[in-house]
């Protein structure tokens, strides 16, 4: 006990200076701004009005000023900690005063106040600001606990402690009473841990896995408990949990008593709060006309402006206020004896609050809900005050959140429920197993993983499916419980920004958000969803794309859904990198609380090759790829929904001839003794910014270990498919091959540039889903073109057109001249194979109508020069006006074209994609050209600039927020301070002081000579 006393005190300084340091660090390092930017800071407050509620507490209203209605977005919600100080100050020094956040409405913050701060002094007329703060409260409290415990043998738990610390043997179980349950509907391990904590002398756990009824079970034994005539501290980590607790007392009309701040917990169950009941009772009745009197004092404080009488109206309110706390103390004291069961968070439950007023044999158990949310030393605030205690909660889910990683490695972050349990194991705990919450599908990997395969599926669940709900579509999708879309191969890198902490995925976003409208268009509400990511980045980015459209459905972070649940569950596993890093994703309770919210649907967006490299995560995408549908990223590629970037086409198609050409023409050169052919380096890719870029990403290139990744799975399918071929060309018995629709576009690509190679037959068939390829061997007449209905004729020539776009397929291919099953192209007058005549047609005759558009503009261009008057200058071009122009241009020329003739298209716009988009600029950027990062359009070197094409306005924006985001200003990025610093501060300080001095002297000799 000593040693663990002294090492967890140790540790909570560290996790204190931690804490203290990252918010100093946050406060410091940012200009205010950017603190209200991020959500944790609000300026510009005026005070618009003071009152005495929550049962004594001052409180102060504040509203924006400057005739600005509403607030900016932030992250301050009720029940925060805020400090208050005036908004001219940078630091926290000008502290005001701190207080608890009760009510926040778009227009207006309620702050509480403590009675011992003096807030008369406050200007009505000036401005302030609130901060969010950290609170040492609770490290205060937990400190003191601990000295406490290592205080002697003489507080009710000393037994308990001694046996959790093993100086004792465990006791031998009660006497058993018999039992008449007050929920009938419990199944059999949980009347099972009903009896046995209830038989334990000392100390019972409840191990309740996900979905399985722990809350139900605890609250049965606090009833049991209390009609054997027991006085019951129940305590949890958080105010949501206790809250939860309270509710299903309440429901059972139990005599309970919620301690805590009134701001701090839910509305509809604040009458049960000690506040609440203070208000109403019998014994506070006297102290009505002290409250009115306080607040008749306040009022003639607020109206005064003499000095005297404000002063004896201040004193007047503090003789008011401590004799309302001694009426209001004895007063607690009868409320808490009266009730069964007093209820509250650890820090709560300390020797400081109410509780302090009571015995200290007061209570005869305690129970303490999620314990494996807080960390132990939390835990005996409450347990130093009972002889023995009831842990329930499930250490393989979320653990206690520690800042300090040194203080985490060394030992914090072991719960008391792990620890216990390492000591007695079966001893003193029982299981619950029968989990009523997830389809049995999606509950079976958490079962075989972290539970031993214990866990059964109630049948009221066991196959419950999203289509069984009233009004939901019945499909595919709502069919499955288990849905995997594989990002792998599909070039989705994570966001990794120098300058955040966390991680994003803006491919992965786009996916969760289609996935998240499906859903709702088959008739699935937005309560019912549930969109669940790692890291607070891509809990942004989700929330970007989602909240405006649909603002029900939940979007957070795995901590916050702790312990809830909704029929689908849309999770985004955000990493996908080259080096296979899965960060804090390899805490398997953190994906497994994720995984378990899920009731009816549960949908996983990841990149298996990534993820794969950590074995419980491999296990997952191994199960759901067994058990459930597996879809890939291409697809929302091609349908145009991803914004992320695949590899270049042109690129490919380089990489392709690349390694063909190094497969066999390098042999033959070997083989002739000549020298083997360089390697090609790959052109460097570019990445267009997406929609949704956060500002200050800096950088769109991919590394070169990026471009080497995709080269060696390039280079892996080209080999595959080679030998595929290869092995169907030397197989006499085989004249037709068919590939599997499962093949995506590219995959298509490189067989038909194989195919091509090998003088081979190569077919597209199929649409949509159906589409496949078939490869035959020259003279086998295996379809016709006009066999093929007119749907499928469209598709054969959208996909060649697309392939020869990707591509940069060659007009001229070399076939085989042994065929005599040709045809004579009528445009370029070359022999090609019947069953790829159609689809060479229809290259040919693109190119043509390209030579013939290109040469009907340089003609019009001369004509028009010719006929323009030599005293005519040409119109001035504005610099402001030339996007504009340009984007007119463009939306010009597209419309000269039949909207029919697809081909048409297809070169009017390549033709513009080839050249500069600068106005009058006809330079090809094929080859040498710059996309720019904020118009998304290809400009020759000479108009690359932004400044230069029309950009300037969003160059200026861009750098503006890089300045604010960073906090560092560069040279030319803004005006130096003129202000002195520290050091010509001080010097100019002392001249001046010295000239005073001397002017001093000056006085007292003139004064002597008078």
């Amino acid at each position: 006990m000593e040693k663990f006393i002294e090492t967890h005190l140790k540790l909570l300084d560290l996790e204190r200076e931690t804490e203290i340091e990252e918010t100093r660090i946050l406060t410091e390092k940012l200009p205010p701004k950017e603190l209200q930017r991020r959500g944790v800071c609000l300026l510009k407050l005026r005070i618009s009005g003071r009152k005495t509620g929550l049962y004594g507490r001052t409180i102060l209203s504040f509203e924006a000023s400057g005739g600005i209605k509403e607030f900016p977005s932030h992250n301050i919600t009720s029940g925060d900690i805020v400090g208050l100080c005036p908004s001219s100050s940078d630091q926290q020094t000008d502290n005001a005063g701190s207080g608890i956040i009760t009510r926040v409405s778009q227009t207006e913050i309620n702050v509480a106040f403590d009675d011992s701060q003096d807030l008369f002094s406050l200007d009505d007329d000036s401005l302030y600001k609130l901060t969010k703060l950290a609170n040492d409260v609770t490290y205060k409290r937990i400190k003191n606990a601990l000295n406490r415990l290592s205080q002697g043998h003489t507080q009710p738990c000393s037994h308990l402690a001694s046996v959790l610390f093993q100086e004792s043997e465990l006791s031998p179980p009660l006497e058993s009473k018999e039992i008449y349950y007050i929920n009938s509907n419990l199944d059999e391990s949980q009347k099972e841990a009903v009896r046995f904590a209830l038989s334990q002398p000392e100390i019972a756990v409840v191990h309740g896995p996900p979905g399985t009824g722990k809350t139900t079970t605890i609250i049965e034994i606090i009833i049991q408990a209390v009609k054997q005539g027991k006085k019951i501290l129940a305590c949890a980590p958080s105010n949501i949990a206790v809250d939860n607790l309270v509710e299903r007392l309440a429901a059972n009309k139990q005599k309970i008593v919620r301690l805590g701040h009134p701001a701090r917990v839910l509305k509809h169950i604040q009458k049960y709060s000690l506040d609440a009941i203070l208000s109403t009772s019998d014994d506070t009745r006297l102290v009505e006309d002290v409250r009115s009197d306080m607040d008749k004092a306040m009022s003639k404080l607020k109206k005064t402006r003499d000095k005297g009488e404000r002063q004896r109206l201040r004193q007047d309110m503090k003789s008011l206020r401590k004799e309302l706390v001694q009426r209001e103390q004895t007063a607690i004291k009868q409320i808490l004896k009266k009730a069964d069961v007093v209820l509250a968070t650890m820090t709560g439950a300390s020797a400081d609050g109410p509780l302090k007023l009571l015995d200290d044999k007061h209570f005869d158990l305690g129970v303490i809900d999620e314990c494996s949310q807080a960390i132990e030393a939390a835990c005996w605030i409450p347990l130093l005050k009972v002889p023995r205690c009831i842990l329930a909660g499930d250490h393989l889910q979320l653990p206690p959140t520690i800042l300090s990683n040194e203080a985490a490695k060394s030992g914090l972050e072991i719960t008391l429920m792990e620890r216990v349990l390492g000591l007695y194991d079966n001893q003193i705990m029982r299981m619950l197993t029968t989990q009523y919450r997830m389809n049995r599908i999606i509950m079976q990997w958490s079962s075989d993983q972290l539970y031993d395969g214990k866990l059964v599926a109630h049948p009221s669940v066991s196959d419950h499916l999203l289509r069984d709900i009233q009004g939901i579509t019945d499909n595919e999708e709502t069919s499955e419980p288990l849905l995997l879309i594989d990002t792998a191969g599909c070039e989705m890198y994570e966001l990794d920004l120098p300058e955040e902490i966390s991680k994003g995925n803006e491919g992965e976003a786009d996916i969760v958000t289609t996935h998240v409208e499906k859903l709702i268009s088959y008739g699935l509400k937005q309560d019912d969803i549930a969109v669940i990511a790692p890291y607070n980045l891509q809990v942004e980015l989700l929330r970007l794309r989602l909240s405006s459209n649909y603002p029900k459905v939940e979007v957070k972070s795995v901590d916050g859904f702790q312990g809830r649940e909704k029929e689908a569950v849309v999770i985004s596993l955000v990493r996908s990198n080259p080096k296979g890093e899965v960060g804090f994703l390899a805490e398997k309770r953190r994906i497994n609380v994720a995984i378990t919210r899920a009731r009816r649907h549960l949908m996983v967006v990841c990149d298996s090759e990534t993820v794969g490299h950590d074995k419980f995560l491999k296990s997952l995408v191994e199960y759901m790829t067994c058990n459930g549908e597996v879809q890939t990223a291409h697809q929302y590629i091609e349908e145009g929904v991803v914004n992320a970037k695949l590899l270049r086409p042109d690129h490919l198609s380089d990489l392709l001839s690349v390694k063909i050409t190094t497969q066999k023409g390098q042999k033959g050169q070997k083989d002739q003794g000549a020298k083997p052919k360089q390697k090609q380096k790959p052109k460097q890719i570019e990445k267009p910014a997406h929609s949704g870029q956060l500002k200050g990403h800096g950088d769109n290139e991919v590394s070169k270990r990026t471009v080497e990744r995709d080269e060696a799975i390039l280079l892996k399918k080209t080999q595959e498919y080679q030998e595929h071929l290869d092995k169907f060309v030397k197989d006499p018995s085989q004249e037709i091959m068919e590939f599997p629709a499962s093949l995506n576009s590219y995959d298509r690509l490189i067989i038909h540039e194989l195919s091509e190679k090998l003088g081979l037959v190569h077919v597209s068939r199929g649409i949509d889903k159906e589409r496949h390829l078939v490869v035959s061997k020259p003279g086998i007449k295996f379809v016709e073109e006009k066999d093929l209905s007119e749907k499928q004729q469209t598709k054969e020539q959208e996909e060649i057109l697309t392939s020869t776009h990707l591509g940069e397929i060659k007009s001229q291919r070399e076939t085989t001249p042994t065929n005599n099953d040709k045809l004579i192209c009528q445009h370029c007058s070359k022999d090609v194979i019947r069953a790829n005549y159609s689809l060479h047609e229809i290259h040919c005759a693109r190119r043509q109508k390209e030579a013939t558009q290109s040469a009907s503009s340089v003609k019009n261009r001369k004509e028009s020069a010719k006929n323009r008057p030599e005293n005519q200058k040409k119109p001035p071009t504005s610099t402001k006006n030339m996007k504009t122009n340009a984007e007119k241009e463009v939306i010009a020329k597209l419309q000269n074209v039949d909207p029919d003739d697809f081909d048409a298209l297809i070169a009017s716009t390549k033709e513009l994609d080839s050249k500069c988009n600068f106005t009058k600029c006809k330079v090809k950027t094929l080859t040498l050209g710059h996309t720019c990062e904020f118009c998304q359009r290809r400009f020759c070197l000479n108009h690359s600039m932004a400044e230069v094409h029309g950009c300037g306005d969003a160059v200026k924006a861009h750098s503006r927020a890089t300045i604010i985001k960073e906090g560092v200003l560069y040279r030319g990025s803004g005006v130096p301070s003129k202000l002195p610093d520290a050091k010509q501060k001080a010097l100019l300080q002392k001249k001046m002081d010295k000239k005073r001095s001397e002017m001093e002297a000056d006085r007292q000799k003139k004064k002597k000579s008078k």
